[in-house]
């Protein structure tokens, strides 16, 4: 009788142990996985900034006149104020090729994401998410539609984003036009 008793209580000090390893390991998998879904909340709503801001440059040039004199002076282009700017110099930089333009502009935006997010899907996604989310929200602030040029911007980073995704095994759903 001594013997089984002897043994349950070794059987009981294993389940007990068992049970404390398991609920550790939980707790590590839990912690690991808020890691993770906070650095990507953080990189998608960096990713967000700086395309609303990208854009919202871009944008600015569009509707120049239109702006207050504090806000023309805080709109810089190497160091000077855009509003000192002549008109050619203003509409070199949204041309083809121009530093706001939609190459170049969609090409800061994507290498953003892409350089951010390396070979990580999860994070391209949730990069591509930001480029959408900093995408409308400059729609807001900027009071509805932008310029033509502003949404050729958005396709043309899109299309960097996806093909990347897409490389590298996943798809995609857009699901916003």
């Amino acid at each position: 009788m001594v013997s089984i008793r002897t043994n349950l209580s070794y059987l009981s000090k294993i389940k007990y142990q068992s049970s404390q390893t398991t609920a550790q390991a939980t707790k590590r998998t839990k912690s690991v996985q808020q890691s993770i879904n906070t650095g990507f909340s953080q990189f998608n709503a960096t990713v967000f900034g700086n395309t609303r801001q990208s854009i919202g440059n871009q944008n600015a040039l569009f509707h120049f006149n239109e702006l207050s004199k504090d806000d023309k002076a805080s709109l810089t282009f190497n160091g000077s104020p855009i509003s000192e700017l002549s008109p050619e110099e203003a509409q070199g930089l949204i041309s083809e090729n121009g530093h706001f333009g939609v190459a170049k502009t969609s090409q800061r935006i994507s290498d953003f994401v892409l350089k951010g997010a390396g070979e990580d899907l999860d994070r391209l996604k949730a990069g591509r998410e930001g480029v959408l989310r900093g995408f409308q929200e400059a729609e807001k602030l900027w009071g509805g539609n932008l310029p033509d040029i502003s949404y050729e911007t958005l396709t043309q980073s899109l299309k960097d984003i996806d093909e990347k995704i897409q490389e590298l095994g996943g798809s995609i759903v857009d699901l916003s036009t």
